[in-house]
C-alpha cells in the first residue's frame, strides 16, 4: 500500500516549496520511500514500484547482491553519458574512473554509507599532481603535489549520487542511495581575485611572447568577455561572425572604433548558448588569428601539433605565462573576476554583470556586491541632490 507524505519546506527565506515523501509498504521487509519535488512525480513512483511488487519484478535485494559496480557504471556511460553536455562530459568521465578503480570487484550490495564515506574522506586525502616530472638541466623537477578541495570532493559524489539514483529509481537495481545517507564536505567560499591594470598588461605581454601564437587571442577574449575556459576553446570558427557591426564612436575621443563582432557559444555551464560580443583589442586579434591561419581548422583555437580537435590541455603554457609576468597565485577561471571587476568599477550593476558572465541568477555575482558600492552612493547622492534630500 503507497501514501504520500507532504514535508513542508524548512527554507526562510524566499518562496517555500514543499516536497513529497512516497512511501510503499512491503510485506516482511522495510517500507520503500523515496522524496520528490512534486507529488506528481512521488505518484508515478508510487506506482511503478507496487505494479513492479505485484509482478514479481521488484527485487533490488537481490539485484544489488549480483551486480558488480563496475557494470553499474558501464551502464552509467552507455545510458546517460551519451547524452550529456559536452562542456561537463570529460569531467565527470574522469570522476566515474576514480570511482571504478575505488569500488573495483565489489556488488552494489556491499556499498554501504559508511564504505562511500571512507570512500569519500580518500578521495579528500589523496594527492595528485598537474604536470609530469621533467628533467632540466641534468636536474629532475618534481610537480606540486595538491590535493582536492571540499567542493571537488562534492563534484565526485554529486556523480556517484546521481548514478546509485538512476539505480534505485529506473534499474531497480537497489533500494537506497547510499550517498544521500553520509554528509558533503565543507566548501570553501567563493574568492575573488582578479587582476589589477599592471598585472593586466604583464599578463597579456607575457601572452603576447609565449610560444603558442593564439594563446594571447585567448586569453584577451577571456578578460574583455568573461566567458569560461571551455566556452573558449571549445568555439569553431562557424560560431565566430566578424563582420563590423554598429560601429562605435568613443565619446572621449570621438574616433569611430573598429565595431562589434560576436562568437556564439552554444555550450555553456547552465545549458544555455549565449552571444559574446567581440570589440575593440579583441575583434581585431581575433581577425589577426585567422589571417594567419588558423581558419585552416574547424576550430579557433586548435592544438599547435597540428592533431584533430581544440586545445584543451595548455596549462603548462599558461603557468610560463604567469611565471614570466611575476603573477602568483591567479587561476584562469579568475580572469572572469578580472572581467567583472572592471565591470563594476564602470558602474554596471550585479544584473548587469550576472548576465556578461552567464550566470541564470544574482546567486554566483553577489561576491562583486562590494565592487559596486562606490557606484550606489553615487547614484544615491545624485538622487538625495536632485530631490532636495
Amino acid at each position: 500500500m503507497a501514501s504520500i507524505q507532504t514535508i513542508p519546506s524548512t527554507r526562510t527565506k524566499g518562496r517555500a516549496k514543499p516536497s513529497y515523501r512516497a512511501q510503499v509498504r512491503v510485506k516482511g521487509r522495510p517500507a520503500l520511500s523515496e522524496t520528490f519535488p512534486s507529488k506528481k512525480e512521488a505518484e508515478n513512483w508510487a506506482a511503478s514500484v507496487e505494479s513492479a511488487i505485484r509482478e514479481g519484478r521488484h527485487f533490488p535485494h537481490l539485484k544489488s547482491k549480483r551486480t558488480q559496480f563496475a557494470e553499474l557504471v558501464q551502464r552509467y556511460r552507455d545510458t546517460v553519458m551519451k547524452e550529456a553536455r559536452a562542456s561537463s562530459k570529460a569531467v565527470r568521465e574522469q570522476h566515474l574512473d576514480w570511482w571504478n578503480v575505488r569500488f573495483a570487484g565489489r556488488t552494489l550490495a556491499e556499498l554501504t554509507p559508511d564504505l562511500v564515506a571512507e570512500a569519500r574522506d580518500a578521495l579528500a586525502a589523496e594527492k595528485f599532481t598537474r604536470a609530469k616530472a621533467v628533467t632540466s638541466r641534468g636536474k629532475k623537477q618534481t610537480p606540486t603535489e595538491y590535493t582536492r578541495s571540499g567542493a571537488t570532493v562534492n563534484r565526485y559524489l554529486a556523480t556517484l549520487s546521481h548514478m546509485f539514483t538512476m539505480a534505485v529509481k529506473e534499474w531497480r537495481l537497489l533500494e537506497r542511495n547510499p550517498v544521500r545517507d553520509i554528509s558533503k564536505k565543507k566548501e570553501a567560499r567563493g574568492r575573488v581575485r582578479f587582476l589589477s591594470d599592471a598585472e593586466r598588461e604583464a599578463l597579456l605581454s607575457a601572452c603576447a611572447d609565449s610560444e603558442w601564437p593564439a594563446f594571447y587571442v585567448l586569453v584577451l577574449m577571456a578578460i574583455t568577455t568573461g566567458a569560461r575556459r571551455s566556452e573558449l576553446i571549445n568555439l569553431k570558427w562557424g560560431d565566430v561572425d566578424l563582420r563590423v557591426r554598429d560601429p562605435v564612436v568613443d565619446p572621449k575621443t570621438g574616433e569611430q572604433q573598429v565595431g562589434i563582432g560576436r562568437a556564439e557559444v552554444r555550450e555553456t555551464k547552465n545549458g544555455e548558448s549565449r552571444m559574446l560580443p567581440l570589440v575593440g583589442k579583441a575583434l581585431e586579434a581575433v581577425r589577426t588569428l585567422k589571417l594567419q591561419g588558423s581558419a585552416r581548422s574547424e576550430w579557433v583555437f586548435p592544438q599547435p601539433s597540428g592533431f584533430p580537435g581544440p586545445y584543451e590541455h595548455f596549462d603548462g603554457v599558461w603557468y610560463d605565462a604567469l611565471k614570466a609576468a611575476g603573477i602568483e597565485d591567479f587561476r584562469f577561471h579568475d580572469l572572469r573576476h578580472s572581467t567583472a571587476s572592471m565591470l563594476a568599477a564602470q558602474g554596471c550593476s550585479l544584473l548587469e554583470i550576472a548576465d556578461v558572465l552567464g550566470h541564470r541568477t544574482l546567486a554566483m555575482v553577489k561576491r562583486y556586491a562590494h565592487l559596486t558600492q562606490s557606484h550606489k552612493v553615487s547614484a544615491i547622492e545624485r538622487m538625495a541632490k536632485e530631490r532636495g534630500l
